[in-house]
């Protein structure tokens, strides 16, 4: 598998969690629940690449951190995601009967978003070495590059 896939995967977790933390500001509740998923789906699948490990298309965290090395030092972290895994429908569409599943609360999300900020760092370290700290707030409008 390629270091470009790898790099594309974390490119996406970097944008995703960019508009997480949009969604979260405007009260978007299920949509970044959902969103947080895809990060730590797309952080999942950048180090299952980087360890040549081919993936399906499940979007079950816990199998995807089972499918790394046993010896891999993020596999538990990853695994730390799997309450995520229903996200990547259960809010997405209205119940069979109608209905909005409410999202988890406020404080379980705003968790969840910094644990994904910490895992992507760390995911990227382990790939790449050290990275300098970046933050992944938007910049203000106007305020140039």
């Amino acid at each position: 598998m390629s270091a470009k896939q790898t790099d594309s995967y974390f490119e996406l977790a970097e944008d995703g969690l960019k508009t997480c933390e949009i969604l979260f500001r405007e009260d978007q509740f299920r949509d970044a629940v959902y969103n947080a998923q895809q990060v730590a789906e797309r952080v999942a699948r950048a180090l299952l690449t980087h360890a040549n490990k081919p993936f399906g298309t499940s979007h079950n965290l816990a199998q995807m951190a089972e499918a790394l090395p046993a010896d891999h030092p993020l596999r538990p972290r990853i695994k730390e995601f799997d309450n995520l895994s229903p996200a990547a429908t259960k809010y997405r569409y209205p119940t069979p009967s109608g209905r909005l599943v409410d999202p988890p609360q406020v404080s379980e999300i705003r968790k969840a978003l910094d644990g994904l900020t910490t895992l992507l760092r760390d995911a990227k370290s382990y790939v790449y070495g050290p990275q300098p700290s970046t933050s992944v707030t938007p910049k203000p409008k106007g305020s140039g590059s």
